[in-house]
């Protein structure tokens, strides 16, 4: 009995060292509301992505430390896992669509390996004012997505508001000795898609003045690209954003070779009507105050969609959108959002999931952060 007691006690013990030396956080976002689209049933859904995630720091010493992140997003109105859209072999069986990455941190920066957030993305939606969330987002680019796969991304430190990041992604198997037939390797091949995936990201952030620059290539998209700028000022209350960004699109829209005539992005339709390629040139005029226990979203933006080949070149698409945040406490809050978006015609609305060449979207729900 004693010398149970006394294993028990440093079992005790040697968990407490363990603790004290690493910290895991658990931390999520649940939301859900009612969303009413042109064209589409009352339905209800989220506006700030769903997530429940695990967040690990362990001190190494020597000002060295050890992290790992680890993220599930999933549908709060009917509890069901997402399992990342994109990549068609890729997605059945991801359990994991957020963040699932390890690395090492120091006053040098930050390297992360496994599924990280991408750059381009993570960077650029902090100059729309709804963040690239529900039915005021900025459009969404066929090359965009939230995280990448199989990817080393450095961050450095902050050199008084001054910042750079860099990806390296690789791409699907190339080998077709080692590459089971599950894989879809070879047809990126044949098609001259198989590249490797690079991003890059230079950033100011300091008093009132927000500036960001990215480029990026997906992997596995036939050399696709995107690069963007944003801008911001705050001034009191408020704070105005200005954003350009331009998506050349070769015809694998996030490595899928059958995308190019038909693919499902971020729950957007995406018909490239026979055209061989497509290029996006969108500027977004944003502006964020803060008024009374909330705060105010408004933009407007402009696309031009050019396409080589096809029946969609040269048109033209505005959205307008506003929205309210309402703030019952500094983790929970209530919204609405209205937007307008006016497509040249039916053709161009149809690539982004809509009917009409005038579509509105309205949204009101509930966020709770913890």
């Amino acid at each position: 009995m004693k010398k149970t007691l006394i294993a028990l006690a440093v079992l005790g013990a040697a968990a407490g060292v363990a603790h004290a030396q690493s910290n895991v956080t658990i931390y999520g976002i649940v939301d859900t509301g009612f969303i009413k689209k042109s064209g589409h049933d009352v339905e209800m859904g989220e506006n700030v992505n769903n997530r429940l995630g695990f967040r690990g720091v362990e001190d190494l010493g020597s000002g060295m430390k050890a992290t790992f992140e680890l993220e599930q997003r999933f549908d709060l109105n009917n509890g069901r896992n997402k399992a990342g859209k994109g990549y068609k072999n890729k997605s059945a069986d991801r359990d994991l669509a957020g963040l699932a990455n390890v690395g090492l941190k120091g006053d040098w920066g930050a390297v992360k390996l496994g599924r990280v957030n991408e750059l381009t993305t993570e960077t650029i939606r902090k100059f729309d004012p709804f963040y690239q969330y529900g039915v005021g987002s900025m459009m969404y680019g066929s090359q965009r997505v939230r995280g990448i796969d199989n990817t080393i991304r450095y961050d450095s430190p902050n050199w008084s508001g001054f910042h750079f990041g860099a990806t390296y992604s690789l791409g699907e198997n190339m080998d077709s000795d080692s590459r089971d037939s599950g894989q879809y390797g070879q047809g990126l091949k044949d098609a001259g898609a198989d590249n490797d995936g690079y991003g890059i990201m230079l950033g100011y952030d300091n008093g009132p003045l927000a500036l960001v620059g990215n480029w990026s290539r997906l992997a596995d998209s036939k050399k696709s690209s995107v690069w963007n700028l944003g801008a911001a000022y705050r001034f009191g209350p408020a704070k105005v954003e200005l954003l350009y960004q331009q998506t050349k699109d070769k015809g694998y829209a996030l490595g899928d070779q059958s995308a190019w005539k038909t693919a499902k992005l971020d729950n957007k339709l995406t018909a490239y009507a026979g055209a061989d390629d497509i290029q996006e040139n969108q500027w977004l005029l944003g502006v964020e105050w803060k008024l009374g226990p909330g705060r105010l979203n408004a933009s407007a933006q402009w696309m031009e969609v050019e396409a080589n080949g096809g029946n969609i070149s040269d048109k033209d698409i505005y959205k307008y959108a506003i929205g309210y945040t309402y703030d019952l406490s500094k983790r929970t809050a209530i919204y609405g959002n209205l937007a307008y978006t006016d497509y040249d015609d039916k053709e161009v609305a149809a690539i982004y999931g809509d009917t009409d060449d005038g579509t509105y979207g309205v949204q009101i729900g509930i966020t709770h952060k913890f």
